[in-house]
């Protein structure tokens, strides 16, 4: 295991024990986090893991996703992707999943407080005229 390899999964196991409390399951719609705390979310296939950090420019978020169905150990070839982003007061960022649910990120104004939002899109068929 490199020395890159074990940074990364330190991190996210850190990440994960941090956010054991703070999760949105399938039965929450949302959940507010405040600065530096960390939350857990599933999407689809995807698992993800996010705190974010007061701004002058609003909250900066950071999101690490990794695939869910992965064991609690990390492993040598766990690839874990890392985003951060920065969403502005009284902005919203979406990411949107693969099977059609997406995870909506709001920054309250003065950043002091971040919503999560679990969202489920649905296609609709156009109407017959």
């Amino acid at each position: 295991m490199t020395t890159g390899n074990r940074i990364v999964a330190a991190a996210f196991g850190g990440a994960l024990c941090l956010a054991a409390s703070s999760g949105l399951s399938a039965a929450d719609a949302s959940l507010t986090m405040k600065p530096l705390m960390a939350a857990s979310f599933d999407a689809g296939s995807k698992h993800v893991v996010s705190y974010f950090a007061s701004g002058e420019n609003g909250c900066r978020l950071t999101m690490m996703v990794i695939d869910a169905s992965l064991d609690e150990e990390p492993t040598p070839a766990t690839q874990a992707t890392r985003l951060v982003v920065t969403v502005a007061d009284g902005k919203a960022a979406h990411f949107d999943s693969a099977v059609g649910s997406s995870l909506r990120f709001s920054c309250a104004q003065g950043a002091d407080s971040m919503r999560v939002d679990k969202i489920d899109r649905i296609a609709t068929h156009p109407a017959a005229e």
